[in-house]
């Protein structure tokens, strides 16, 4: 009794504020007569149509851009000292020829200026080749760690890389959990750093390695670079499956109690009833439902705390006379 009075006398201001309840009527349900509804302040709004693709809840890390920049800075030095070796390369092998030509029109030059034109060109060939292997192996350790297409833009010195490297877009690697596989990686994928509104990222491609904290399939993918800063673990979202139909219960129109939620469904003018949410999909704004819930319903958008503090109060006072009897 004491603990039933003293929550009777927190939901008590309630009632005082002019809405009014019907004691006999089942747990769930409240209704008001118009002058509470107009005092209350509470509104009701059709629920709308949405559909909804389920998700999986991803680990996720924004990647600095300067080891794409020490990358595009290595290609670029392999690429000059290939350049300049084939460069050294032709000359020697023009004057190797030019020599050659003299000397077998009458001995005009001597067989021993011959071989040193012929050793300098072998020499400039075996630096060509060196230099040509050496840019291979910078373009096969980009493969290997970027996977082919970050690789290629690097190469190409593509727009998104130039996006990539200036800071305009955010570089992150999402990785699932260990044990966890998926067909193949979504074109895009919502993400989400520090509680903030999701964003949409666009795939580059699969990573030809994990990260070591997760060890499961791990994907790159890019992002507007607003928000995200290198080093940040952020959350990534990646539709699998088949969109649903149902409807999008808006945030405020949510109530909790006893960890679960509920929305306060409006049967006709004045009569309200509780009715469970299931929150397992989220939305941006609200969460999503397929069933147990119908598009056009009239659901308490304001006021729906007011509600439920008046329907536990009702149940207090049956409560009360229950033990009074």
């Amino acid at each position: 009794m004491k603990g039933k009075l003293i929550l009777a006398i927190l939901l008590l201001t309630s009632t005082e504020a002019g809405i009014a309840s019907d004691s006999k009527m089942p747990d769930g349900a409240v209704r008001l007569d118009q002058a509470a509804l107009v005092r209350s302040g509470i509104r009701a709004a059709p629920l709308r149509s949405a559909t909804h693709q389920q998700a999986i809840q991803a680990y996720g890390v924004v990647l600095s851009a300067q080891s794409l920049l020490d990358l595009r800075n290595r290609v670029i030095m392999a690429r000059s000292r290939m350049e300049t070796a084939r460069a050294a390369l032709e000359i020697s092998r023009l004057e190797y020829q030019r020599i050659k030509s003299l000397h077998d029109d009458g001995r005009n030059v001597s067989d021993k200026a011959l071989q040193a034109a012929e050793g300098a060109w072998r020499i400039d060939e075996a630096n060509s080749d060196a230099a040509r292997q050496a840019l291979d192996t910078v373009v096969s350790d980009a493969r290997l760690q970027w996977g082919n297409i970050i690789a290629r833009g690097v190469l190409n010195d593509s727009r998104l890389f130039g996006r990539l490297a200036d800071g305009r877009e955010a570089l992150i690697q999402v990785t699932l959990s260990s044990g966890m596989t998926i067909p193949e990686a979504p074109a895009i994928a919502e993400i989400q750093a520090n509680g903030t509104e999701r964003v949409k990222a666009s795939l580059l491609s699969p990573s030809p390695k994990t990260d070591p904290k997760f060890q499961g399939m791990s994907f790159f993918y890019h992002a507007p670079s607003s928000g995200f800063l290198p080093g940040m673990t952020v959350t990534a979202y990646l539709p699998v499956g088949s969109s649903m139909k149902g409807v999008l219960v808006p945030a405020p129109a949510v109530v909790w109690q006893q960890g679960s939620a509920w929305v306060y469904v409006q049967h006709n003018p004045g009569r309200f009833v509780r009715r469970k949410l299931s929150t397992d999909m989220p939305m941006a704004e609200g969460w999503f439902s397929p069933t147990g819930f119908e598009p056009g319903e009239m659901v308490v958008v304001t006021g729906a705390q007011q509600l439920l503090s008046e329907e536990f109060h009702a149940q207090i006072q049956s409560d009360d006379e229950g033990d009074q009897d």
